[in-house]
């Protein structure tokens, strides 16, 4: 029985073959006949009532679950050629990004003011210029929204899983339908196509991913050459027609309204620290994916973190907190691929205090971070 090794796979934490069962067991829950996952160490195997029409796709979607190393399914699953997900898997290059690790988190929906945002409008060089996708994963603004049909439970999982997994389960928007007269993506470039989802929130400002019935083709844009060469080289991997133009240099109005975006955003979802703390908190990872798709819109500009402090504490104090917590948020924008030299930060301490009607302090509204942008 041949076994399916995920290259790649660094697991951070301890995962007990249990935990490692329960969660594949759950990925497959919609998939009848699936039954039980059993693990040794990282490498496990299935166990199906009855044969499945496609035991590899199977095997691929548990593959997502991050931990597992390696997984087959026994004769119970039917026989699969599983050697094309082996190769397609194994024989990735593509470092690791670590987008994929991303903990779920429960922030809100908000609606922000947009501004027109650049995207690429170049057809795929390959077939898929000829036919509309089926189906399309679009990045927006640190979001992936999930458009069209696809062939099976199966496909919608694996794509639902990968988009919550390199942004947060809230910046996942669900349109999928499926329809089993849909074409299925082959195994192999399904994966591939999976591996370029998880790439595309830190190495692009926007792009649109599908699959037409015979190609997948990736139109985008990039902020910084270095992405893009990460992008087509994973690209070019897997056979994917990759067309990437350059984000446009923002207008002064432009830069205005960028700004509006933003302190939009983080009005309706606050980006939250504990008490007295400099780390982001895992509720706000969401905003911060946010933030940063859309402090990518443009070059040409300057963005600078502001933090502010309630008046609690000693002044000196919180003038340094305010200095560290924009600090942490600068850092982890450029963590999610805004560029480094498109940022600054700035702490203000207790300077700028958010005050009612009758002038007094608001303490939950004074402890902030807000932006500022500047057209170069």
């Amino acid at each position: 029985m041949s076994a399916v090794f995920a290259a790649g796979v660094a697991v951070q934490l301890p995962r007990t073959e249990s935990d490692l069962a329960t969660r594949v067991e759950s990925k497959l829950a919609a998939v009848d006949g699936v039954v039980r996952a059993d693990f040794s160490g990282q490498d496990g195997t299935l166990h199906c009532t009855a044969p499945l029409a496609d035991s590899a796709q199977a095997v691929a979607l548990a593959l997502t679950v991050w931990g597992v190393r390696a997984i087959d399914a026994d004769a119970s699953c039917g026989v699969a050629d599983l050697a094309t997900i082996a190769t397609a898997v194994s024989s990735s290059t593509v470092p690791a990004t670590s987008t994929t690790t991303v903990p779920t988190t429960t922030v809100p929906a908000t609606t922000v003011p947009t501004t027109t945002v650049p995207t690429t409008t170049m057809p795929p060089t390959t077939g898929a210029a000829a036919a509309p996708n089926l189906f399309t994963a679009t990045l927006q603004d640190g979001m992936f929204i999930l458009d069209g049909t696809v062939a099976s439970d199966l496909e919608r999982l694996a794509l639902i899983d990968r988009a919550r997994n390199a942004l947060s389960a809230s910046n996942t928007v669900n349109n999928l339908a499926v329809d089993p007269q849909t074409l299925a993506v082959p195994a192999n470039e399904f994966n591939g196509l999976l591996d370029l989802m998880a790439l595309m929130p830190t190495n692009l400002v926007s792009g649109a991913l599908g699959w037409n019935g015979s190609d997948i083709g990736l139109t985008g844009s990039f902020a910084a050459y270095a992405n893009r060469a990460t992008i087509v080289a994973a690209a070019v991997v897997r056979g994917v027609a990759a067309l990437l133009g350059p984000r446009p240099a923002a207008t002064a109005e432009q830069a205005a309204a960028l700004e509006t975006a933003l302190n939009a955003l983080v009005t309706a979802q606050p980006i939250l620290f504990d008490r007295g703390n400099i780390i982001i908190s895992l509720s706000s990872l969401g905003t911060v994916q946010q933030v940063a798709g859309i402090a990518k819109r443009y070059s040409g500009v300057v963005i600078d973190v502001q933090g502010h402090t309630d008046s609690e504490g000693d002044p000196g104090r919180n003038l340094t907190l305010s200095e560290q917590r924009a600090n942490a948020v600068r850092e982890a924008l450029v963590a999610m691929g805004v560029p480094a030299a498109d940022l600054t930060f700035t702490g203000l301490g207790t300077t700028q205090l958010i005050r009612d009607s009758n002038g007094n302090e608001l303490p939950d509204e004074s402890r902030r971070v807000v932006f500022g942008v500047t057209a170069l």
